[in-house]
């Protein structure tokens, strides 16, 4: 009602947390900030009203939210399913670490900032976040990703994965030569004119010769430094861009490397997008319908999962 008589055409109503979500906590206490004003007024017009938070608790819920905004962000990002997040992982971990840094130096109270380093503490817990960046999938990932590359990681973590995707890259470039070894035997090629006399000129004898000495002569190891090489040296792309666009139109410019990044960008950074795949299947196979098919069920579940 007091947001309706102060103009308001969408009130809006308080916001409760489940145990369940962390981010649903955030929320609340969001909606709660945000309707401060509405929520004094309509205590104020009460005979007797309950008892509201002090000015030193509304300033303390205002600072923890700036505290928790870049956690919502981070979890937000890397819970989608419509595109790659295993890439940045390495990449939201390390900007977290360095917001909480900053926001340790400001004047927050004395809550706000036990709040803050138990966060640092947690995000500096070996079993917990250093095992991301022992990680290969996940340095992989985000070396083959052209927004990031090797920029978030340390030097010897930079030559450490830069090998590894060269020996990756090497296997893919060994297994093509290999496959279209028999091929080039089989296919169709101008028949060479059998020379009766070692006097005898052939027409294609001069191109023959240019095309023999402009034959590949590396190995696979110096064919992929050099395509890895290369990417390192292009560009690095816009945040905003997509990647797999990206690879799509370059994957004349890297043939080799391309294959590898359509490998290994597919996957998935957290499980959350797992998880309600699997929420959906239990709304779908509920007691109510226990008479549906497993064929049925997977159809239906398949059918709300991609509408």
């Amino acid at each position: 009602m007091y947001q309706t008589s102060n103009g308001s055409k969408a009130p809006k109503k308080l916001m409760q947390d489940i145990s369940t979500r962390w981010n649903s906590t955030y929320y609340m206490l969001d909606r709660f900030v945000e309707l401060e004003d509405a929520i004094r007024g309509t205590l104020g017009l009460l005979d007797n009203p309950p008892q509201t938070l002090s000015a030193d608790e509304w300033k303390i819920t205002k600072e923890l939210i700036q505290v928790l905004r870049p956690f919502e962000e981070a979890t937000k990002a890397v819970s989608g399913s419509k595109y790659m997040t295993a890439s940045i992982i390495l990449v939201i971990s390390q900007g977290l670490k360095n917001v909480c840094e900053q926001m340790a130096r400001k004047n927050f109270t004395v809550e706000v900032i036990n709040v803050l380093q138990q966060l640092l503490s947690g995000m500096n817990h070996r079993d917990r976040w250093g095992v991301i960046e022992n990680s290969k999938t996940l340095v992989r990932c985000t070396f083959l990703d052209p927004r990031f590359k090797s920029i978030t990681l340390s030097d010897s973590m930079q030559q450490s994965v830069k090998n590894d995707v060269i020996e990756l890259t090497a296997e893919i470039i060994s297994k093509d030569r290999s496959s279209n070894a028999p091929l080039q035997e089989d296919s169709n090629s101008i028949p060479e004119p059998v020379d009766r006399d070692e006097n005898v000129v052939s027409i294609w004898k001069t191109i023959d010769t240019k095309v023999a000495q402009l034959q590949p002569t590396g190995t696979v190891t110096s064919r992929a430094i050099i395509e890895v090489q290369r990417y390192l040296e292009d560009s690095i792309i816009n945040r905003n861009c997509d990647p797999l666009k990206w690879w799509f139109d370059n994957k004349h410019n890297y043939p080799y490397l391309n294959q590898l990044a359509r490998k290994m960008l597919c996957a998935l950074g957290t499980s959350v997008p797992c998880e309600r795949v699997f929420s959906k299947a239990g709304l779908l196979l509920s007691d109510r319908r226990c008479n549906l098919s497993s064929k049925k069920a997977e159809m239906l579940l398949f059918l709300n999962q991609n509408t």
